[in-house]
C-alpha cells in the first residue's frame, strides 16, 4: 500500500477517535444524571399518569445506562406499584449508525410488582397511561395493523433475576398469592415485522391463599424452555418448541397461535411423555389432598388442539391418552386401571378396565360435544362383582368433645338442585353379583340422564329362583329432588332381603315373597323422605316363618303359648298404602294352627297401631290365657278367636285384648246359645225354624 494512502487512513482514524473522545467528553460534561432526570421524570410521569422515582443514574456512551432504585408509584403517590433495585442496559454504539439497535445485555435485578384489587373491584394498574386525548390527536393504529420495527433489533441477553410479584384482593374473590420468577432470554428481529425469541423462565408461586377454604398452597413450580417467533403486524406466534415442567411433570408444546390481539386461534401439538402417576399425584397434592391414597403406573398422551380460545365450543382435539398399570391404594382398597382415551375432533372414545380386589369392570363408550353440551354414552360390564368389597359397611358415630360430651352437629341439609349441562345414557350388565348375602345374576339396568332428570327405564335381575324388576326416575333440578318408581318382586326369598337390608331382624323372617309397589316421593334427608313418600302395593308370602323376634316372642308371652315363638305361615297376603309418614296395612296370615288379619297403621318411625282377630286351632285354644276368653268365643269348627290390639314399636310391640270387641262377641255367643237352646257337647240341637235363621242372621 502506498505511503500516502496509509497516511490518509491514519488521519481518518485519528480524526474519528478524536471525535469520539470529544463526544464522550461532551456527554460526560453536558448530559449529566441530574439533567437527564430533569428531562426524563416529567416525560415518563406524563405518559404513565403516575409518579416515578429514580435513584442513582449513570450514562456511558460506550458502556450503556445503569439506573438504581427505579419505582412507579400507586395512585396515592406513596406506595410502590413496580420497583427495581438495578436496571442495566448495555448496547453497541456503532450499529446505531445503520439503524441497528444491538443490546448486549438488559438486566433487571430484584424487580417487584404488586397487583391489588380494591373493594370496588378496580385494579391498581387500571389508571396507568390513561389520560384525556386532545382533539386532533392522531388516532391509534387499529389492532392488527401495527407498524413494523423502525430499526433492526437485537437483544443478546435479557436477564430478570429474583423478580417478585404479589396479588391481593380486598373483595375476597381471587386467591391471594406471592412468588418469584427468573428469566433468561434473547430477542432479535428476523425482519422488519418479526421477532425471534428463545430462552428460559423459572416460576415459583410460593403461596396461594384460597379465600373460600382458608387453605394455603405452597411452592408450586413451573419451568419453561422455549423458542418462538412473533409477528408484530399479524400478532401471530409460531412456537418452534416449548418444553414445560409443572411441578416436575413434563409437557412439550409446538404449533401456532394466530391473531393473538383480536381473536386468538390455536393449532397446538401437546405431548406428555411416559410419566409416573406417583409424580403426578404428588404434584396435585397441594390442590387435591386425599389422605391414605397412593398411586402407581404411568400416563402417556399426544394431543393436537385446534380452535378459537374465546369460543371453546369450536375447539377440536385429536390424539390419544393412555393409562398403563395404574395402581390405586386407598385405606384397605386396592384398585387397578388400564385403558385409553381416544380423542376425535369433539368426541372421545373411552375404553377402560378397572379392578378392585376380585372385581373387574369394563367401561366403554364415548363422550361427544364435550366443549359444548356433553353427550355421554357409557356402558359398564362385569363378569362378577362382590359388592361388599366395593361398598364397605358404614357406621354411625357420635362426635365427642375433649370433655367426653357429644358435640351437637347441624342437621343434614337437603340436596341442592343440579343444573347439569350434559346428557347421558347407557347400560349396566353384570353376570353375577353378591351383596350382603344376596346373589343376583343376569343383572341389567339401562339409564338416561336428560334435562337434569335421571331415569332407569328398566332394571332386571335374577335372585335365586326369583326375579327383581324396577323402573324409576328422579328430577335432580329441584331442591331435595323428587322421584317415582315401580318395584316388582317375584318369588324372592324374604330372608335374603331381610338379612341384607334389616340386619336387626336377621334370621327371623323366612318365606318366598312376591310384591308389587308403586311409590313417589321427594327429599334426601330421612325426615323429609318420611314426610313426602307415598306408596301403595300388595304382597304375598308362601311357606313363611316368623321366629325369634319381638313380634312373635311378645305374642307368645302375652298368650302364654310357647309354640307362638315360631309362627309358621302357609300364606300371607295383603295391601299397603303409605301416606303422611304412615303405612296402612290390610292383610291375612294363615297356617295350620293360627290365622290373623292384621290391619291398621304402621308409622315410618316404627310405631304400631294394629288390630286383628287371632284365630287359634282347638289345640292352641285350650292354652290361650287359661281359656278365659277363648271358651266363650269359638267358631263352628272349634277355633278360638281373640280380638287383639298391638301398640308400641317393632322393636318392642305391646299386645292387649280388644275388650269392647271381645265383650260384644261373648254377649252375642251367649244370646245365640240361649235363643237356640244349644246343649253341651254331645247333645243334639233343636231343628232350626225360619225365625231362628232370621235371629241368627242379625248377630252375624
Amino acid at each position: 500500500m502506498p505511503k500516502n494512502i496509509k497516511k490518509i487512513l491514519l488521519i481518518i482514524a485519528a480524526s474519528v477517535s478524536i471525535l469520539l473522545i470529544a463526544l464522550a467528553v461532551f456527554l460526560k460534561l453536558y448530559i449529566t444524571p441530574d439533567r437527564v432526570k430533569a428531562f426524563l421524570i416529567p416525560e415518563i410521569e406524563k405518559n404513565l399518569n403516575r409518579k416515578i422515582a429514580l435513584g442513582d443514574l449513570r450514562i456511558s456512551m460506550f458502556q450503556g445506562i445503569k439506573v438504581r432504585d427505579f419505582a412507579i408509584k400507586e395512585a396515592d403517590e406513596k406506595t410502590d406499584f413496580i420497583k427495581c433495585k438495578d436496571f442495566i442496559l448495555k448496547y453497541e454504539l456503532i450499529p446505531l449508525l445503520s439503524k441497528k439497535l444491538a443490546i448486549t445485555e438488559l438486566i433487571l435485578l430484584s424487580p417487584e410488582i404488586n397487583v391489588s384489587r380494591n373493594i370496588d373491584g378496580k385494579y391498581n394498574f387500571e389508571g396507568i397511561g390513561q389520560k384525556p386525548k386532545p382533539e386532533g390527536m392522531k388516532k391509534e393504529i387499529p389492532a392488527g395493523q401495527s407498524r413494523g420495527l423502525p430499526v433492526s433489533l437485537l437483544i443478546e441477553k435479557i436477564i430478570i433475576k429474583d423478580a417478585r410479584f404479589s396479588l391481593a384482593d380486598s373483595k375476597g374473590e381471587l386467591p391471594e398469592m406471592k412468588g418469584a420468577i427468573d428469566i433468561d432470554m434473547g430477542i432479535k428481529s428476523a425482519d422488519s415485522s418479526s421477532l425471534l425469541s428463545q430462552g428460559s423462565v423459572a416460576l415459583n408461586i410460593e403461596d396461594i391463599a384460597l379465600s373460600k377454604s382458608n387453605k394455603h398452597l405452597k411452592n408450586i413450580t413451573a419451568d419453561l424452555a422455549y423458542e418462538v417467533m412473533f409477528n408484530i403486524l399479524s400478532s401471530d406466534i409460531n412456537i418452534s418448541r416449548a418444553d414445560l415442567k409443572v411441578q416436575g411433570i413434563p409437557v412439550s408444546l409446538a404449533g401456532k397461535i394466530l391473531n393473538l390481539k383480536t381473536s386468538p386461534e390455536i393449532d397446538i401439538r401437546a405431548a406428555i411423555p411416559t410419566t409416573k402417576l406417583n409424580d403426578l399425584h404428588e404434584s396435585l397434592a397441594p390442590f387435591i389432598e386425599i389422605k391414605g391414597l397412593t398411586i402407581s403406573g404411568s400416563l402417556t398422551a399426544e394431543l393436537n388442539v385446534k380452535g378459537k380460545t374465546r369460543e371453546p365450543q369450536s375447539l377440536q382435539i385429536d390424539g390419544l391418552a393412555a393409562l398403563k398399570d395404574i395402581g390405586q391404594k386407598y385405606n384397605n382398597i386396592n384398585a387397578g386401571l388400564d385403558g385409553t382415551l381416544k380423542f376425535r375432533k369433539q368426541s372421545v372414545d373411552v375404553d377402560f378396565r378397572n379392578t378392585v380386589g376380585e372385581n373387574s369392570v369394563d367401561l366403554k363408550g364415548s363422550i361427544n360435544n364435550y366443549f359444548k353440551r356433553p353427550e355421554v354414552n357409557l356402558n359398564l360390564y362385569s363378569k362378577q362383582l362382590v359388592l361388599d368389597e366395593l361398598i364397605p359397611a358404614g357406621s354411625k358415630s357420635k362426635v365427642i368433645s375433649e370433655q367426653g360430651k357429644p358435640i351437637l352437629t347441624s342437621p343434614p341439609q337437603e340436596a341442592k338442585p343440579l343444573d347439569l349441562k350434559l346428557s347421558a345414557q347407557g347400560e349396566v350388565r353384570i353376570d353375577s353379583a353378591v351383596y350382603k348375602g344376596i346373589t343376583m345374576s343376569n343383572f341389567y339396568a339401562g339409564y338416561i340422564l336428560k334435562n337434569n332428570i335421571f331415569e332407569v327405564p328398566k332394571l332386571t335381575a335374577t335372585a335365586g329362583k326369583g326375579t327383581l324388576n324396577l323402573n324409576g326416575m328422579a328430577d335432580l333440578s329441584k331442591t331435595g329432588y323428587s322421584y317415582s318408581g315401580t318395584v316388582i318382586v317375584d318369588s324372592v326369598h324374604a330372608e335374603e332381603l331381610v338379612n341384607s337390608f334389616v340386619p336387626k331382624a336377621k334370621d327371623t323372617v323366612f318365606g318366598v315373597m312376591s310384591a308389587n309397589l308403586k311409590m313417589t316421593g321427594a327429599g334426601t334427608t330421612p325426615d323429609v323422605i318420611k314426610k313426602n313418600i307415598t306408596a301403595e302395593g300388595d304382597f304375598n308370602v308362601k311357606d313363611g316363618k316368623i321366629t325369634d323376634n319381638k313380634i312373635s316372642q311378645n305374642l307368645a308371652s302375652f298368650l302364654g303359648i310357647d309354640e307362638l315363638r315360631t309362627i309358621l305361615l302357609k300364606q300371607a297376603r295383603g295391601t299397603v298404602k303409605i301416606r303422611n309418614s304412615v303405612a296402612k296395612l290390610d292383610s291375612i296370615f294363615s297356617s295350620d294352627d293360627i290365622s290373623m288379619n292384621p290391619a291398621g297403621d304402621i308409622g315410618l318411625d316404627e310405631t304400631l297401631n294394629l288390630a286383628f282377630d287371632l284365630r287359634l286351632s282347638p289345640r292352641l285354644s285350650k292354652k290361650a290365657m287359661g281359656s278365659g276368653v277363648v271358651q266363650y268365643i269359638r267358631d263352628d269348627e272349634g277355633w278360638g278367636v281373640i280380638p287383639l290390639k298391638v301398640s308400641g314399636t317393632f322393636s318392642n310391640p305391646s299386645y292387649g285384648v280388644d275388650v269392647a270387641k271381645a265383650g260384644k262377641s261373648i254377649i252375642k255367643k251367649k244370646l245365640l246359645d240361649t235363643l237356640f237352646n244349644k246343649k253341651k257337647d254331645g247333645d243334639q240341637t233343636q231343628d232350626k225354624s225360619p225365625a231362628q235363621d232370621i235371629l241368627r242372621g242379625l248377630f252375624k
